[in-house]
């Protein structure tokens, strides 16, 4: 009777499991393929500061996301069925989609903070690709050698018949947990709040500004906050795990599945918030959304980002030069409206 009552506890654990984590699977999914499809139909965003380095988390979220399926496999199975090259490969891959989109988060952090700090010196485009390019070859090289030396493996005698797919380095545990957990959280969690205490200080010590500008300033201080809180939540759990696991203090019962189980659920639950947080719940990009969900009135609908003036006479008088230098500056100080 107990052994019929564990396996029929057991298979309700894991059908939660899985349709937990191939929801967030599903959501995740969705958000970033709805923010790839603005980018792709609008080039206004395409050109602008901000939303370049937006596109980046996202492509690093959804390559993130696109693992997910083989991480449950493994999980569920306590075993790595593709052998050691594959194991590589996976590891490497995971290790460099979430670097990217953790060193993507911190350049959107800088850049806002840049805008809203310095309006009328802000990044130019040129800096922004820089920093695109530096993201995504720092997170490729800081990646390789941590993830290369992975390896399929019993970790602990207590889980000596399971096998897993783990970016160790054998003499080295702990020294690949640390440096893991500097690269992947300690640098980027210093990058963001120290953005935010900027924003702050600048808030604070800011000479009386119009009640918009304020307003402006201050979601700016607040979605950059949500940003250092929801990174912390959802990874610093899964580190402590890690830690624990590599100091044999991890054993296979309930509690500690139920740990892992919490851990990987806000792993995942990441990527998934981050589209959500920084697009599609921004309040500059709501003319986007609406052109993008009634695209059947797409010629009566025409959703602008900027408008310099109502008076079409006016606008016309001015030079077609000094219309878009001054189209440009004012696209560059709307960047502080989203994240």
């Amino acid at each position: 009777h107990s052994y019929m009552t564990k396996n029929s506890s057991t298979s309700l654990h894991l059908k939660s499991w899985n349709f937990t984590h191939f929801l967030i699977l599903g959501i995740g999914l969705c958000a970033n393929l709805l923010v790839f499809s603005l980018f792709a139909k609008y080039n206004t965003l395409r050109k602008n500061r901000l939303d370049i380095l937006l596109f980046s988390m996202a492509l690093a979220d959804f390559l993130t996301l696109l693992l997910i399926p083989l991480t449950l496999h493994s999980a569920l199975s306590h075993s790595w069925p593709l052998g050691n090259i594959s194991c590589k490969v996976y590891q490497f891959l995971l290790a460099f989609s979430l670097a990217a989109s953790t060193y993507s988060l911190c350049a959107v952090s800088m850049t806002r903070a840049m805008i809203i700090t310095n309006p009328y010196q802000p990044p130019t485009m040129d800096l922004v690709i820089l920093m695109f390019v530096l993201v995504w070859a720092l997170s490729f090289f800081i990646s390789l050698p941590l993830r290369m030396f992975a390896t399929e493996e019993s970790i602990t005698p207590s889980l000596a018949n399971f096998t897993f797919c783990l970016p160790t380095i054998h003499e080295h545990h702990y020294q690949v947990v640390l440096s893991q957990f500097v690269l992947y959280y300690f640098v980027p969690m210093l990058v963001i709040a120290f953005n935010y205490v900027r924003l702050a200080l600048f808030l604070h010590k800011s000479p009386v500004m119009s009640v918009s500008s304020a307003r402006n300033t201050r979601r700016a201080s607040v979605m950059v906050f949500l940003a250092a809180a929801t990174f912390s939540v959802c990874w610093l759990p899964g580190y402590v795990l890690e830690l624990c696991v590599y100091l044999g203090l991890y054993h296979h019962g309930p509690a500690w599945e139920m740990f892992y189980f919490i851990c990987t659920m806000l792993q995942y639950l990441h990527p998934c918030v981050n589209p959500v947080l920084y697009v599609l719940l921004s309040k500059r990009y709501r003319h986007w959304r609406a052109a993008w969900l009634f695209s059947c009135n797409r010629n009566r609908v025409q959703p602008q980002v900027i408008s310099i003036t109502t008076d079409k006479q006016s606008r016309g008088s001015l030079p077609q030069c000094h219309q878009g230098k001054i189209l440009d500056i004012y696209s560059t100080a709307q960047d502080s409206r989203s994240i």
